[in-house]
């Protein structure tokens, strides 16, 4: 559950009104809630942006796999919540801002923005100093509120173009 939902909820014990005890423990964070696949993919956003790798890892399957243009590219939650750690490396600032998101039978589309500053080694290549601004696309396959696998599409030419590392980009 984000700030949204905690905010109403200092309202209304303020007003005395109080959730079923099992939202109030959820709340407390005595007891899990299962997420919505949307709410789920939308708490993996926020934990990037927070640079929150426990909460990332929490919200992860333990068979967790993601692929990169199709081609597998992690396995297992450790070696997400790595790469995401990699990329907090590379780009202190790094954010992601959510276009789009919808969702059919657990299957999630998420359209957004990454942006941020290349100022740390990106996978093995140097640091940069500049600025970056891309648009991906990522499914995400979400069971029993955990992300199970990810597919993800993203701009990286546009991303290599902006950094100077394609030629006759600088």
């Amino acid at each position: 559950m984000g700030p949204p939902l905690r905010g109403y909820t200092e309202s209304r014990e303020a007003a005395g009104a109080r959730y079923p005890e099992s939202v109030e423990r959820a709340l407390e964070g005595e007891e899990s809630v299962m997420l919505s696949p949307i709410e789920c993919v939308k708490k993996v956003v926020e934990c990037d942006n927070g640079r929150d790798a426990a909460g990332y890892r929490a919200i992860l399957h333990d068979d967790y796999r993601a692929y990169v243009h199709g081609k597998e590219h992690s396995v297992g939650a450790e070696a997400e919540v790595a790469t995401i750690e990699a990329w907090w490396k590379a780009a202190s600032d790094v954010h992601l801002e959510i276009l789009d998101v919808v969702e059919t039978d657990g299957l999630v589309t998420l359209r957004y923005t990454l942006s941020g500053t290349n100022d740390g080694d990106l996978f093995g290549m140097p640091a940069s100093g500049k600025k970056f601004h891309v648009e991906n696309c990522t499914l995400l396959r979400v069971i029993d509120g955990k992300v199970q696998s990810a597919h993800r599409y993203s701009d990286t030419l546009g991303l290599m173009t902006q950094l100077g590392a394609m030629p006759g980009s600088d």
